[in-house]
């Protein structure tokens, strides 16, 4: 065989060798979520494996404000026990469910550019970006959190009410029976 032909047949076979690290693993993040200032808010980052031996080693999350140039490590999630939060403006406000992070209670400051990295063995890191938008609660967002409120207090009257009338046919019922 001549030295091209051992050659493409090394390629091809390297090629398809590593052809299941390309298609191994994935991250899905949104490109943009909204958030509202004294809300919750999550930014989703979805670790898609096609290999069951691909182990997550870290999950880290970072945020580049617009003013700065560097990015700024917040969280770090080695496993269900062990999430490490940087001391940052974020430090008591944020958490991570799965790979996923949740930050509490909105603020302006918040805004940035939020990037998720995990980190994989055998296969390295990957990272997705999202945007996250702050604003200020619209009257819409205000009027559906308002209806909220009110459909629970609604059900808690209700409750109320039915265990109160409830209670009060099963003493007229004992006093019938007992002849009072």
């Amino acid at each position: 065989m001549t030295s091209c032909n051992i050659s493409c047949l090394l390629l091809l076979k390297m090629f398809i060798t590593l052809l299941p690290v390309f298609e191994a693993t994935q991250i899905q993040v949104l490109p943009e979520v909204t958030g509202y200032v004294g809300h919750a808010v999550t930014l989703p980052c979805q670790f898609i494996r096609t290999h069951q031996e691909v182990k997550v080693t870290l999950v880290e999350w970072r945020l580049k404000q617009q003013e700065e140039e560097d990015s700024t490590s917040i969280v770090f999630f080695l496993s269900e026990e062990k999430v490490f939060v940087s001391d940052t403006f974020l430090k008591d406000r944020v958490n991570i469910s799965e790979q996923s992070l949740i930050i509490k209670d909105v603020q302006m400051r918040d805004a940035g550019l939020y990037t998720c990295i995990i980190s994989t063995f055998p296969y390295g890191s990957l990272e997705g970006t999202t945007r996250l938008v702050v604003q200020e609660p619209t009257l819409k967002v205000r009027g559906q959190m308002l209806l909220i409120k009110l459909i629970a207090f609604g059900v808690f009257v209700l409750i109320i009410v039915t265990m109160a009338t409830t209670t009060y046919c099963t003493i007229i019922k004992i006093r019938s029976v007992a002849g009072l």
